[in-house]
């Protein structure tokens, strides 16, 4: 038995300070600290959180590695990075490439799957596809070159391990391969990237759509007149992405997305090759990008 001491517990409804947590393979007590059994391995947590581990459903990249790039070492690199900052599962994501290249990063993700859960790192639990099915008017920093029409087969046949794919839904006529894909595997099909309207947005969630990407970006936004996509994904009963780095998003809308959402909200870092290392020039999908502070263009 292990005990975690001097930490601020996370619960559910609070935070609990000067208690400790004893553990072994799970969660054994909640414990005053003067009641430790003496003999036990104790770790300080010297004031930081404690809390379960955190699961991140996007992530491109970290430490100058990028799913994208499709090695299976990258993928290593990076799950042993991301568990020393608290995230114990995650889905490498990947951005718009060819079509080959969505086949290759589905073979090298589906290969490390269950062999991720032996090592130091953060389990991988499969993969994210943002894109290659997106807008060009709301590609953001998705590289236009690759850009594809909504292809239902490719995510069908890779969906054992696809757990997300990313598409612009009014790109896809009468959401056929939206379609296609939630009658045909479990792949939850997220909008984002897209420049559909209000109305069309609801139709495709009652088509299948279950999610919007990075809510609020790269998407039409909230109108009084024009609800957009924004407004679909508020009114609608679907999972909704948020990066709360105070830079994608203002702060002030936090909580107000959350008293929205509940327990349908999703925060996401949406991390990038560049997480992790000091201010300079990166590639994301075979495009430069600039990294100062937290701000990446």
């Amino acid at each position: 038995m292990k005990a975690i001491t001097n930490g601020r517990i996370i619960l559910k409804d609070k935070v609990l300070a000067g208690k400790a947590l004893l553990f072994e393979n799970q969660i054994i007590d909640i414990i005053d600290n003067d009641r430790v059994p003496a003999g036990i391995d104790v770790i300080d947590a010297k004031g930081a959180y404690v809390a379960p581990g955190l699961i991140d459903i996007h992530i491109h990249g970290y430490l100058g590695e990028d799913t994208s790039d499709c090695r299976p070492e990258g993928i290593k690199i990076m799950s042993e990075g991301l568990v020393k900052k608290g995230v114990t599962g995650w889905l490498p994501t990947t951005v718009t490439i060819p079509r080959e290249d969505l086949y290759k990063a589905a073979d090298i993700i589906r290969s490390l799957r269950e062999e991720s859960k032996t090592w130091k790192g953060s389990t991988v639990l499969g993969m994210n596809a943002e894109g290659p099915y997106v807008n060009p008017k709301k590609k953001g920093a998705q590289n236009e070159a690759y850009i594809q029409k909504p292809d239902a087969a490719a995510i069908i046949e890779n969906s054992d391990v696809i757990k997300i794919v990313t598409l612009a839904p009014e790109m896809d006529s009468d959401f056929t391969e939206i379609k296609k894909i939630v009658r045909s595997c479990d792949t939850v099909v997220s909008m984002g990237h897209t420049e559909a309207t209000f109305e069309q947005a609801c139709e495709a969630i009652t088509a299948g759509v279950k999610q919007a990407t990075h809510l609020f970006n790269a998407m039409t936004a909230l109108g009084h007149r024009a609800p957009g996509v924004v407004g679909a994904a508020l009114c609608n009963d679907v999972y909704t992405e948020l990066i709360c780095d105070t830079f994608h998003i203002h702060p002030a809308l936090y909580s107000l997305v959350y008293k929205i959402k509940k327990d349908k909200l999703i925060i996401i870092t949406d991390c990038l090759r560049s997480g992790g290392l000091s201010d300079g020039e990166y590639t994301l999908g075979g495009q430069k990008i600039i990294l100062k502070g937290i701000e990446c263009r």
